[in-house]
């Protein structure tokens, strides 16, 4: 190598010095080229760009100087110097003065008085400073490079946090130590005789200390932990710790002590296969017996949970057209109120499912088994059911004849009980619908189509609920039904607005009959009417039941849009020609007439969001349904009001269904101090039961380098061993450290 190219060299050398790594990450390539920058400025000599106020050689001390404005540009690396010293005799390349270098990812070292030996594998720096591309700092009084391939840092500082503004140049959290070595082939950062400062004040005294450098994705230790209290558990504290298993996999173990529970193990492992990935997460522990009454019988049991999920593509599968994948979800709990004691989950049922798909170009096909868990009171074990196995294809052509499409459902089912009914079914569908256009602007709609079902019931005496079964043996029926749709959309433009003005009416004719009783009813159970279902074809959600009858649904939809303002309302009733039985009072839907829907959206922006829907009785406009919801307020301090008021009406209210009377308020504020501080609260309240139902609150700061909040929490219901409960709530996470 040339003399020149040494002293290239060796500002090459510092702009790749270890800590000035991307936090992104390097590639192997990188890491290997960074042990020998000699090697790699003699190989790419032409790439390099070098200038100097002056450059000479002194042949009677051997000594080449480089000095005035020395600036380096290299692979998007760039280096500014003062002087640079090499001495051919000693083999010593010094940096004297003040030097800066940036490298291709935006990391920054400063340094002063660098002195390398010939082989740039051992040398001292003074006053060195990183700055990370994250905006983390290190600083250290002193420096050494060794022959191992190690950085030492002597007297240093890291902290990812900005100085602060008022000039005390003290960071909000740093760590300190005595000294701090970084190993390049380990892609370690270890600290000895290190502090944790936090406000300036030692929080965290330690002997040792080690976290990966920046180059590194994911690697084992411990995560933030979890500080919190309840009334019902006592004092909480969570300690996870990562295990970076392989590129691949990993896991994370969190131990859970309680003061009033005793100890629960969690943990979630994950996994990429290649052609998918999967996770498992889980807990146990082994806690006092209590009764639904939450009092202790005296006996010790194990209670715990485990939840899995995984997606998977199946290419071998490919030659059969289309796209395929399996995929699964499933759970399991010890108990029905395991899951919200101990705060893992708040669900009332768990849901256990897999399923192989095929995704084709206008098709979707799938064989799935379902199964359930119960966590209500009310649920028996033996009366839930298992779909072992559903199967469903559902096909749509592309426009054909006349513009129009044509589809295709398919569904067989088969529902098992281990102490109930069992019913099997099978169901086959087609339709099709073609679009015309008049002159008038009046957009037509046709549709026809033809349903046929028939279904298996066993044990029809045993049902889980005697006002949805069926009776013993094979049932079929035809579901014919033809569909005539007028719309006449209508634009007027303004200055500054537009304005649209669209009516609906649509023509749907059915036979009467299409429930006989022989079917039992499993998934069709739930019957809501708002706007989102108004000119569909059913409103029923399943397929065990038909709306019967022929009938027409009429509506109007208005929008106008402003520069800051738009608004959107749709107003509708349906009216059927023959009651249908079928149709549980309190939906909105029974009898002749239904009640009447509607919503408005109105946007002021950024000012407030406003959604509201109502529902109103069709013979005295009495409000069934009255829900709103807004947010309004500026960017710094939003409130979110919410309210529901579910009416069945008390005349016609039928207790055999699983409608009820439900009124409801709700709110929430989030208002941001500054660009650090939030506060935040919500507040559920009912008001026909006239309790509270959920209070929350809290505040948090968040800034570059730390985040931290305390909240409150107050649950105000009870359900068997879970009584009433406030929680309070202290999460701390310094960034960059897990």
């Amino acid at each position: 190598m040339t003399r020149a190219a040494r002293i290239l060299a060796l500002l090459v050398t510092v702009s790749t010095l270890p800590f000035a790594a991307s936090a992104q990450g390097v590639t192997s390539v990188d890491a290997d080229r960074a042990v020998s920058p000699a090697a790699e400025v003699a190989d790419a000599w032409n790439a390099i760009d070098f200038a100097a106020d002056s450059l000479t050689y002194d042949q009677g001390s051997d000594i080449v100087t480089a000095e005035g404005n020395v600036i380096l540009s290299y692979k998007g690396r760039i280096v500014h110097a003062e002087r640079v010293v090499y001495n051919r005799a000693t083999g010593r390349i010094a940096v004297e003065g003040e030097l800066w270098a940036r490298d291709s990812g935006g990391n920054i070292v400063t340094a002063r008085d660098l002195i390398l030996d010939e082989d740039f594998n051992s040398g001292i720096i003074q006053n060195i400073g990183f700055i990370l591309s994250d905006n983390s700092r290190f600083a250290a009084e002193r420096g050494r490079l060794t022959e191992e391939g190690r950085t030492v840092l002597e007297r240093a500082v890291y902290s990812p946090c900005e100085v602060c503004a008022d000039g005390s140049d003290q960071p909000l959290w740093q760590v300190k130590a005595v000294r701090v070595i970084h190993d390049r082939g380990t892609k370690r950062v270890t600290y000895r005789d290190a502090f944790i400062e936090l406000f300036g004040v030692p929080l965290l005294c330690t002997p040792y200390f080690s976290h990966p450098d920046p180059t590194v994705h994911a690697a084992s230790g411990l995560l933030a932990p979890g500080l919190g209290q309840s009334s019902d558990l006592g004092l909480v504290f969570r300690l996870p710790y990562y295990i970076n298993l392989a590129p691949h996999r990993d896991m994370t173990i969190e131990p859970i002590l309680t003061t009033r529970e005793g100890f629960v193990l969690a943990g979630e492992y994950r996994e990429h296969v290649g052609l998918g990935k999967f996770k498992v997460a889980g807990s146990i522990t082994h806690v006092d017996e209590r009764d639904d009454f939450g009092v202790e019988t005296g006996d010790k049991e194990f209670r715990g949970h485990i939840f899995s999920d995984g997606r998977f593509r199946l290419p071998s599968l490919s030659r059969y057209g289309g796209q395929w994948q399996w995929r699964y979800d499933v759970g399991w709990a010890s108990d029905d109120t395991y899951l919200r004691r101990y705060d893992f989950s708040t669900i009332d049922t768990i849901k256990s499912e897999a399923a192989l798909e095929r995704f084709g170009t206008r098709s979707y096909a799938a064989l799935t088994a379902l199964g359930f868990q119960g966590l209500r009171v009310e649920d028996v074990a033996g009366l839930t059911p298992f779909a072992l196995p559903m199967l469903e294809y559902h096909y749509v052509s592309a426009p054909g004849l006349f513009g129009g499409t044509y589809r295709f459902d398919a569904n067989a089912l088969a529902l098992t009980r281990f102490d109930g009914m069992d019913s099997r079914r099978l169901s086959l569908g087609t339709s099709w619908e073609v679009p015309y256009i008049g002159e008038s602007g009046s957009v037509y709609t046709l549709g026809a189509s033809l349903r046929g079902d028939i279904y298996h019931v066993n044990s029809a005496a045993a049902p889980d609920d005697p006002a949805y079964g069926g009776e013993n043996g094979a049932t079929a029926r035809f579901l014919p039904q033809i569909r005539l749709e007028w719309r006449l959309p209508m634009v007027k433009d303004g200055l500054t607005t537009r304005q649209t003005l669209e009516p609906i009416v649509a023509l749907v004719g059915a036979f009467k009959s299409g429930n006989p009783d022989a079917i039992p009813n499993e998934d069709s159970r739930i019957v809501g009417f708002d706007d989102t279902n108004l000119f569909a074809s059913s409103r029923f959600t399943g397929l065990d039941r038909w709306e019967s009858g022929s009938r027409i649904d009429y509506g109007v939809r208005y929008g106008i849009e402003g520069s800051k303002v738009s608004a959107r309302m749709l107003v509708g009733q349906s009216y059927r020609f023959f009651d249908d039985p079928e149709i549980p009072v309190g939906t909105g839907l029974s009898g002749h007439w239904s009640d009447i829907v509607g919503k408005l959206e109105v946007t002021f922006s950024p000012y407030l969001d406003l959604i509201y829907r109502a529902r109103l009785n069709d013979r005295n406009l009495a409000l069934r349904r009255n829900e709103v919801d807004a947010v309004f307020g500026p960017d710094n301090f939003k409130v979110t009001l919410g309210y529901l008021n579910l009416d069945t009406g008390a005349e016609d209210f039928d207790p055999s269904t699983d409608f009820a009377d439900r009124e409801e308020i709700r709110g929430a504020a989030v208002y941001r101090l500054d660009r650090e501080w939030t506060l935040s609260g919500s507040y559920t309240y009912s008001l026909d039961r006239k309790e509270s139902v959920y209070a929350r609150g809290g505040v948090a700061y968040e800034d570059e380098c730390l985040r931290f909040g305390f909240f409150v929490a107050r649950r105000f219901t009870r359900d068997r061993d879970i009584d009433p409960e406030t929680s309070f709530i202290f999460q701390i996470s310094l960034k960059n450290l897990g």
